[in-house]
């Protein structure tokens, strides 16, 4: 009785296990959302969804809102975010009235423009959760 298994054969169960395991793991749901800022859409805002369920080795799934204040979220390059709890933190970087390039480059520092209010995680009062398909949020309204 032979059990030598030929080597090709060895490279195909190898790689059909592997393909769960490499598929990119959870499946994500498409989320859409807005930010207003005082009544007004917030454009050039980053919103990043914080997993309540901490997964170090992920990337958080993020959003970037566009002139009219709307962002559909992406988790790495694909579109969509697993479903579960998140807390949510929004930063909108600009540069101050009157900057003036520092140092030898032309980099201008920014500041936030809502001055840190919703930019840590762990004090920030928006809390959502995705649902398996089509998510649209309703508006953050920041004041």
């Amino acid at each position: 009785m032979n059990l030598q298994i030929p080597p090709r054969r060895w490279l195909i169960v190898l790689l059909a296990a592997c393909l769960p395991a490499c598929s990119g793991g959870a499946k994500l749901n498409e989320v859409k959302g807005k930010v207003t800022y005082k009544g007004e859409p917030l454009a050039g805002a980053l919103v990043t969804f914080h997993p309540k369920a901490q997964d170090i080795k992920a990337s958080p799934p993020t959003g970037l809102t566009g002139p009219d204040g709307t962002f559909t979220v992406v988790t790495g390059q694909d579109k969509g975010a697993p479903d579960g709890e998140y807390t949510v933190t929004v930063i909108c970087s600009v540069k101050p009235q009157g900057a003036k390039p520092t140092g030898m480059s032309m980099d201008v520092e920014t500041v936030d423009k809502l001055g840190g209010a919703y930019a840590n995680r762990d004090s920030s009062r928006i809390n959502v959760t995705i649902k398996p398909g089509k998510n649209q949020l309703d508006p953050f309204d920041l004041k």
